[in-house]
């Protein structure tokens, strides 16, 4: 497995046999049509139909995410894990974005894994934005265990007024939750 993964690292830095290139500002990414169609739905429709400019010029465009991203993503493709780092929620919405699920996953329980006061508001716009289940579920166990200082927090009172419906949910879950330990 290592030497595939070498092999793979080495046909991604060597840029060998590309076929597709990818515009993101002012780098340009060679990548290979097999690995982003057997990976990514929306690749892999982008290249099925014969007629669309991309297919037509070789080239895409990715004006919404940063190279670095893109990259983290290309990795993912070819040796299945990638150094996340403190893109992880850029990368969870390019994966939503071009359909790559288990990448998505990956970076949903990462973020699960960094919840804390500080940037539980931004993962509840992530929650509002995408489906995201397995971090709005530990959200709600963020929550849960730290109710007492949590709920009479800024940050409390930003997600209710910014997410009343996700607010309501974590609340039910809590109350749930808490019901079931009695």
């Amino acid at each position: 497995m290592i030497n595939l993964q070498n092999t793979f690292r080495s046909m991604l830095e060597k840029e060998t046999s590309t076929d597709f290139v990818i515009k993101v500002g002012d780098e340009v990414i060679k990548a290979h049509r097999c690995v982003l169609a057997q990976n990514s739905e929306v690749f892999q429709k982008m290249f099925e139909q014969n007629g669309m400019t991309e297919v037509l010029n070789g080239d895409v465009i990715i004006s919404d995410y940063t190279p670095e991203c893109v990259r983290a993503m290309l990795e993912f493709f070819l040796y299945w894990r990638t150094i996340l780092g403190s893109h992880v929620d850029d990368i969870f919405a390019i994966s939503d974005k071009y359909k790559v699920e288990l990448l998505k996953y990956e970076c949903e329980l990462i973020m699960a894994n960094l919840i804390d006061s500080e940037n539980i508001v931004k993962y509840c716009r992530i929650i509002n934005l995408y489906d995201a289940p397995t971090l709005e579920k530990a959200c709600a166990n963020f929550i849960r265990i730290y109710n007492e200082t949590f709920l009479k927090s800024k940050e409390w009172e930003e997600i209710k007024n910014n997410y009343p419906q996700l607010a309501l949910q974590f609340t039910e879950k809590v109350i749930a939750d808490l019901n079931k330990q009695k």
